[in-house]
């Protein structure tokens, strides 16, 4: 079936459900079950969901404060145990992530990236040592796109304060993201478990199926022309050829890893302690690692500076991931591979710069500004067009 078509089967099965939801409510009672929101949850839903494995334990009270709404839309959540889930140590503060609204279901379910979230922190990240919030439950129905996600809310626990794209990092920031990578990298480095992903191939394919990347990434660079290098400015077409090359071919070449999936430098939070951490996890996919950390570079570090770091970044990242117990390519090859990819994350900005006016804007404009002039000067400097 045309994806076209097969979206809009799709959306009016979204529609009826979400009627069925509104007209006939039933509450959560087990894990089994998914909540439309986060005030659609109550005291024995959360027992099962929080304490499984610590026999006695219960939610003895909760309470859900108003939160925000964008791709998903998210609610922080306090909760009140009984002595013996208080001695257990079981976690108070909570962040819920759903998909409540008809849009966020038809986006995410669109871009195959409901299940990212759930999977990522249910099955991918308990066994990472990294600065990444701790997931305790996630669930997707696939007949109505529903969704939710119980993450631990760093805010709370860690004093988190949360950046713009256009936000400077200092390079001790930047490595810490960058080992951050490469720890979560190293651990699932060709693991089996991959094969249940969507590959970076994969991803470029569904994106494309509902939206024409390549047309919004020429509209957002000539948009944006005043920001980057003048050899850039007419290099549209060999812009996103590069950009598809990357996802297609060279990014599955070789050995392949759990990837973030938009490790952008929007995505970084900061904690009391002044660390680093990627959060956003729901466009979990497997492919080159080198996805993963150009993307990052090139979109967190001024021109100057991804400059002067990016060799020893790159030494950075290929020593933790040996660390981690992955098997990375020598220094020569991994250079070769962060020049090939630094054209997608270039790409991917523009075509948020350049969207249709009937699209959502998924970045402002001033963030879009700035990253695409990181990104589109890494693509110059790197040679990565002729690559």
């Amino acid at each position: 079936m045309h994806p076209k078509l097969w979206l809009a089967g799709r959306a009016g099965a979204i529609a009826l459900a979400m009627g069925g939801e509104k007209l006939r409510p039933r509450a959560p009672r087990t894990r089994a079950d998914i909540p439309r929101d986060g005030f659609d949850i109550n005291e024995g839903w959360l027992t099962d969901v929080l304490c499984q494995g610590h026999r006695g334990a219960r939610v003895v009270g909760y309470s859900t404060q108003a939160g925000t709404s964008q791709t998903t839309a998210r609610s922080g959540l306090r909760v009140e145990y009984n002595e013996v889930g208080r001695e257990a140590g079981l976690p108070v503060h909570l962040f819920t992530k759903t998909t409540a609204g008809f849009a966020q279901r038809l986006l995410l379910g669109g871009a195959h990236m409901l299940d990212g979230e759930p999977t990522f922190y249910t099955r991918f990240r308990p066994s990472i040592e990294m600065e990444a919030p701790l997931g305790y439950w996630g669930g997707v129905d696939p007949r109505s796109w529903r969704s939710m996600v119980l993450l631990e809310d760093i805010a709370a626990t860690k004093g988190a304060t949360f950046i713009s794209a256009t936000t400077p990092l200092t390079r001790s920031q930047v490595e810490d993201v960058v080992v951050n990578l490469g720890k979560c990298h190293g651990v699932w480095w060709e693991d089996p478990a991959l094969a249940q992903l969507k590959t970076t191939a994969d991803h470029l394919g569904y994106v494309n199926s509902f939206v024409n990347m390549g047309k919004g990434c020429a509209v957002g660079l000539k948009k944006a022309a005043g920001v980057i290098p003048a050899a850039m400015r007419d290099q549209a077409d060999q812009l996103w050829a590069a950009a598809r090359r990357s996802l297609e071919h060279t990014g599955l070449i070789g050995p392949r890893t759990l990837l973030h999936g938009d490790p952008h430098v929007g995505q970084v939070y900061i904690t009391k302690d002044g660390r680093a951490g990627l959060t956003d996890w729901q466009s979990i996919m497997t492919g080159s690692w080198a996805y993963d950390f150009t993307y990052f570079v090139t979109s967190a570090c001024e021109p100057d500076d991804r400059r002067a770091w990016e060799h020893e970044l790159l030494d950075l990242y290929l020593t933790t991931v040996t660390d981690s117990g992955g098997k990375p390519p020598a220094t020569e090859d991994a250079w070769t591979a962060y020049r090939q990819n630094a054209a997608y994350p270039c790409g991917a900005w523009a075509w948020a710069y350049g969207h249709s006016f009937y699209q959502p804007e998924t970045q402002p404009e001033d963030a879009c500004r700035i990253v695409i002039r990181r990104t589109a000067t890494a693509v110059a400097d790197l040679n990565t067009l002729t690559s």
